[in-house]
């Protein structure tokens, strides 16, 4: 099996484990699993320390970006004037 075959493998399986998770956690590291794939199919083979940084990058990136996008408005606290708890 080639190395990018099994990186889409796993993209789905990190997209399967966000149904069964409250956070978008497991969502971001499938969109960086499909870019290492990507990159594995058009660079062409295995390459750990290229892989993992890709891996790496694009996670925290769609984690991000998928946080912003998914963000409720009840998040963020709303102090009163006169909120005793304020401090």
């Amino acid at each position: 099996m080639d190395a990018w075959k099994l990186s889409v493998v796993l993209a789905i399986v990190f997209g399967l484990a966000e149904l069964f998770s409250p956070s978008f956690g497991a969502l971001g590291m499938a969109v960086g699993m499909l870019a290492v794939a990507a990159t594995q199919f058009f660079q062409g083979g295995l390459d750990l320390n290229r892989d993992l940084l890709i891996f790496a990058f694009g996670s925290a990136l769609a984690f991000l970006v998928f946080r912003a996008a998914f963000r409720r408005n009840t998040d963020q606290q709303k102090l009163r004037q006169d909120d005793i708890n304020q401090y």
